[in-house]
């Protein structure tokens, strides 16, 4: 059913966008624009925490976006099909995860904007789980 409602390449150029996005509000919050406290649940304690946890988001986001664009072909590097895959399940359960998350965190400002993006970052994610 989920395939007849969002195409495949709906949800890739839908998570092409939402990482691409992702990965620019990483950067406004690792240079400073976005307080700290409006992200990670509110928890972080210190700049090296923020450094840490931004970083590994930058990267993460980075590889997520190289593996929807392997995965639909944009991309001259592409990988391992088989790899992708796994990759793509191991991102539905983290963004399922995520949401959870968001809905604990400490400021509500993140439950109330963040939880429906990554909600619809898990269900783009395993629609591109399912074969065409």
């Amino acid at each position: 059913m989920l395939k007849r409602i969002i195409t495949e390449k709906f949800a890739a150029k839908s998570l092409i966008v939402l990482f691409s996005l992702t990965i620019v509000f990483h950067v406004t919050v690792f240079v400073g624009v976005i307080p700290m406290d409006l992200i990670w649940g509110g928890r972080l304690q210190t700049k090296e925490d923020l450094y840490f946890f931004e970083s590994v988001s930058l990267l993460l986001n980075g590889l997520m976006l190289w593996v929807v664009t392997s995965r639909m072909n944009y991309s001259k590097a592409t990988g391992n099909k088989k790899v992708i895959s796994v990759i793509l399940w191991v991102m539905v359960i983290l963004f399922s995860l995520n949401t959870i998350g968001n809905l604990m965190a400490f400021n509500s400002l993140e439950t109330y904007i963040f939880t429906p993006v990554t909600f619809l970052m898990a269900v783009l994610s395993l629609r591109l789980c399912l074969k065409p």
